[in-house]
This record gives structure tokens, C-alpha cells and sequence, in this order.
């Protein structure tokens, strides 16, 4: 397999700084999307810890291995952040969510924590790839509340899990086998909170620096409460 990629990031039509970033690394076979979360540029320095330590990994020569590198990756960021949010603000929070994926040969692996998500787009259909660790997710899960109703519940913005939350902090971590021709988009919640599943996979079937630049446009056109992210990566034979 080869891939392309494309990256895009907007603060939106909202908020006043972007505490959003993203890791864009083809070179690599990884890519990230970490939400910030926090007053002031703490969420943006939360964020851009995950970017920066998952974007000076090596290469790995086995998926395992690259998968164990990255959940430790997350972890010391984790452990750093909650020094730094007890040392310089009191103990409030300092974190971010964040989604990871990372290609070797026919196979990927994605890794999470918090909201934001990984879709993939297979012979047309979109397929929501990652489990939102969030207040709303868990009513789904235990029937309390239907799927369709989740995204405009009062307490969609209540995450259970975050990197800087808390510790030890579990990571959730799933294995894909690739096909010709899939599409991955890694995004912060600030897209899909505006835009319905239908408008992503049509948006997302284009080339990915279009694609990403095309739902992002999407979503401040549609009012973009949130910073809005978008990673989107092509695989090919």
C-alpha cells in the first residue's frame, strides 16, 4: 500500500484561537488529530504535546512495536500534562483528546482518547472507526438515550476520558486491514457536530487535500461553534 493526505484546521466561526492541531506525516504512515482543552493557550499546549511527541517517533518496522511506541507516547504526555496543570493552574485541567492512526504494509492501527474520531469511507459507506469516550456515548451504550439523539444532548460535550484527565488513562486501539481505494478521516468534534454523516461521505469521496479542505469550509459554513480539524488519508495498491 501507498497513501496520500491532506490536513486542514480552522478555529471556526466561534471560537477565538484554535486549540486544535494535527499531525500530517506520510512519511511516516501517521496521522493524529488532538482537541485541546483548557483556559487560555493550555489547550493548545496540550494538544500540540501529543503532535509534537507522536510526530518524533521513528518509523517502526513492525505494527505492534509502532502501536506500543505510540501508547506510550500518549501516556507521557498524560503524565505531563497533569504535572503541569497541578504546577501552573491549580490543578484545572490541561488536556486534549486525540486519534492516531498509523499504516505498515496492508494493515493500520488506530488509537484514541476522548471524542474525537476516525471514519473510514469503503466502497461508498462510512463507517465511524473509534467509540467517543463521552457522557452521551456511555447513555448509548447502556440504552438510555438513542444514537440519533446523542449529538444535540446537553451533555455531548462531557468526556469521560481525556490525555491530561486523569491517571492511569486506558487507550482504546483497533486493527485495520486495508483495501484499495479506503478512505480515513481523523477529526475533532467540531465536524461532526455540524455536519450529518451524509454530507462527510459524500465531501470525503474527493482527493484528501480536497476533502479536507472542502468539510472544513462545509462546517464554518454551517456556523462552526467549535474549532474544526479534518486529516484526510487515501490508500492504494
Amino acid at each position: 500500500m501507498h497513501w496520500i493526505s491532506g490536513a486542514v484546521s480552522d478555529q471556526g466561526r466561534v471560537r477565538k484561537a484554535n486549540q486544535d492541531a494535527y499531525l500530517d506525516r506520510p512519511d511516516l504512515g501517521l496521522w493524529a488529530v488532538a482537541d485541546g482543552m483548557g483556559g487560555h493557550t493550555d489547550g493548545a499546549i496540550a494538544s500540540g504535546a501529543l503532535v509534537e511527541g507522536l510526530g518524533s517517533l521513528a518509523r517502526p518496522r513492525l505494527l505492534g512495536s509502532g502501536a506500543r511506541a505510540m501508547e506510550r507516547t500518549l501516556i507521557a504526555v498524560n503524565r505531563r500534562l497533569l504535572d503541569r496543570a497541578e504546577e501552573t493552574a491549580g490543578g484545572d485541567l490541561i488536556g486534549s483528546t486525540v486519534v492516531s492512526l498509523l499504516a505498515l504494509g496492508d494493515h493500520c492501527v488506530l488509537l484514541w482518547v476522548g471524542d474525537s474520531r476516525i471514519y473510514r469511507l469503503r466502497d461508498g459507506a462510512l463507517q465511524q472507526l473509534t467509540t467517543d469516550h463521552s457522557q452521551v456515548q456511555a447513555m448509548v451504550d447502556e440504552g438510555l438515550l438513542p444514537p440519533e439523539l446523542a449529538e444535540r444532548h446537553p451533555l455531548s460535550n462531557v468526556l469521560l476520558r481525556a490525555v491530561g484527565s486523569d491517571e492511569p488513562m486506558p487507550v482504546d486501539r483497533r486493527i485495520e486491514r486495508l483495501r484499495d481505494g479506503d478512505r480515513y478521516l481523523l477529526c475533532s468534534d467540531g465536524l461532526f457536530r455540524e455536519l450529518d454523516s451524509d454530507t462527510i461521505a459524500t465531501l470525503a469521496a474527493s482527493p484528501p487535500a480536497e476533502a479536507a479542505s472542502a468539510l472544513v469550509q462545509q462546517a464554518c459554513d454551517r456556523g462552526a461553534r467549535d474549532n474544526v480539524t479534518v486529516v484526510a488519508v487515501q490508500f492504494m495498491e
